[in-house]
């Protein structure tokens, strides 16, 4: 066999991974309406270290009305938090704004340093006798 395919794979690990605790909104009921943190959630159990950031998703439907204090949020949790009467806090760390805000700039130079269509026309035009031949057949 060829050594190829003695040696094992080795794939690739990602040092920059941000691994979350997940918390459903239906974990939510096992504690009394009001404010929810990461402290508070460590406290009943729902996460295990408070060094890890907390990620609540949407699985369940919410009972009461909470304070919820997080990392990050997806979508359908935020929803239905803040339809049952409650508040979402990103917290440090997790912000989804800063990751949008800081690709706007890089969005805004692409657009500025791609050469506009009409730039580039009038660039390949020919000058001279022939130019005025040249914008009669483009019209």
């Amino acid at each position: 066999m060829p050594l190829q395919r003695r040696i094992p794979k080795r794939g690739f690990t990602n040092l920059n991974r941000v691994v979350y605790q997940v918390v459903n909104v239906r974990d939510l009921s096992r504690i009394d309406a009001g404010e929810v943190t990461p402290e508070i959630l460590r406290e009943h159990g729902l996460i295990r270290t408070l060094s890890q950031p907390v990620k609540v998703l949407g699985m369940g439907e919410v009972d009461g009305s909470y304070q919820v204090s997080a990392h990050r949020f997806s979508g359908t949790a935020r929803d239905k938090i803040e339809s049952a009467g409650g508040t979402v806090t990103v917290l440090a760390g997790g912000d989804d704004s800063s990751a949008a805000a800081g690709d706007a700039p890089v969005a805004e130079t692409r657009r500025k340093s791609a050469p506009r269509a009409e730039e580039t026309e009038e660039a390949s035009a020919p000058e001279g006798e022939g130019a005025s031949e040249a914008e009669e057949e483009k019209a």
